[in-house]
């Protein structure tokens, strides 16, 4: 007789599936047109940093991180002012800017994905000393897997009165810096599970 829970233990989750794919990812896998789209959230994402440095709303929070955090010395770079703060606070800064310079990207209209993963894929370059194939490949992965996860919810989220950016933005920067990173399978799976349960 079989036992249906064995066999439900030998399929892989979707969170094991999603992380094996990243962490086989190489940049050689990537076709042309996603380098090239790649670079061209990147470049969109930047733009909107510039523009929005020069915001009210987003000077707020630079000066609220560099207030709390200056004078940190292993930490991440303040785009645009230069300032060393946390990475946690970098990320958080940065991607303040991103949004308030109003330059997005979108997928099916409500996602901005840019807004996240690049400043976020950024910083994981920047503290790591990634090149820009392993840059241009946690993009990559980054946008894949959130709007994987958001394509078939962003309907029923919004009919249930939550905005879908607030609830799967986490996923693609931690998946793109996990991916920048060099993790392993395990360690995205782990990275996965973490933006579940935040």
């Amino acid at each position: 007789q079989l036992d249906p829970l064995a066999s439900l233990q030998q399929q892989a989750s979707l969170s094991r599936e999603l992380a094996r794919w990243v962490a086989d990812l190489r940049y050689e896998d990537l076709p042309a047109a996603v380098v090239d789209r790649a670079k061209g959230v990147s470049l969109q994402s930047l733009a909107s940093v510039l523009l929005g440095s020069e915001t009210s709303r987003a000077q707020l929070a630079v000066d609220m991180i560099t207030e709390e955090e200056t004078g940190v010395r292993n930490g991440a770079t303040i785009m645009v002012h230069g300032t060393k703060v946390t990475k946690g606070g970098a990320a958080f800064a940065n991607a303040a800017m991103a949004n308030a310079g109003g330059k997005w990207d979108t997928f099916r209209m409500l996602i901005h994905s840019g807004t996240t993963i690049i400043p976020c894929a950024l910083l994981a370059a920047e503290t790591s000393g990634a090149s820009g194939r392993d840059f241009i490949t946690g993009v990559a992965a980054g946008y894949e897997v959130m709007n994987r996860l958001t394509a078939d919810y962003v309907p029923t989220v919004m009919a249930r009165g939550f905005h879908p950016g607030v609830l799967f933005s986490i996923f693609g920067p931690a998946v793109a810096a996990a991916k920048i990173l060099g993790f392993t399978e395990d360690q995205v799976h782990s990275t996965i599970s973490q933006c579940v349960a935040l």
